[in-house]
């Protein structure tokens, strides 16, 4: 009876030494993949239509979580960050106009053109959105479209060669 609780015990010490380097940290390949993620995070200006950072560079290829905190504090203030395909400028009119018809898709439009995007931000509120960076280096426009905001809240996304 000794011997097999002296051997379980030796057991799960191997498991526990096995889990990681001693330092806390973990071997796994699924913590090496959650360390290339990029971060960024985006603010809009005030109670403005407009976002606070217009330009983020990111590298290509890479998985990119978009975290937007809505800062504002008047109720009509909603937004979110819709990521597009391209930089063209009659790209971003015809989804940030079409935003206004796709209410029950937090105004997020059905579109070929929409790479990735947030949800819906109350004021007070934080949505994230993780997506795959495009593979091809170049700027890509993002725009929110709630109703009546793509026209002065937008911004580049660059991506860059790794």
């Amino acid at each position: 009876m000794r011997t097999l609780s002296l051997s379980l015990l030796l057991t799960a010490l191997i498991a526990i030494a096995g889990c990681g380097d001693g330092d806390g940290s973990s071997n796994s390949s699924s913590d090496a993949a959650n360390e290339a993620v990029t971060e960024v995070t985006i603010t809009p200006v005030g109670n403005q239509m407009q976002f606070e950072q217009t330009e983020f560079t990111v590298p290509a290829g890479e998985e990119i979580s978009l975290t937007f905190k809505n800062t504002a504090t008047s109720s009509a203030m909603k937004h979110n960050v819709v990521l597009l395909t391209t930089s063209e400028g009659s790209v971003v009119t015809r989804v940030g106009q079409a935003g206004t018809q796709a209410a029950d898709n937090e105004y997020v439009p059905e579109d070929d053109a929409v790479l990735a995007a947030t949800g819906l931000a109350d004021p007070g509120e934080t949505v994230t959105a993780t997506f795959t960076a495009p593979s091809e280096p170049g700027s890509y426009r993002y725009i929110c479209t709630f109703p009546g905001h793509y026209a002065t809240m937008q911004g580049t996304m660059t991506v860059v060669s790794p």
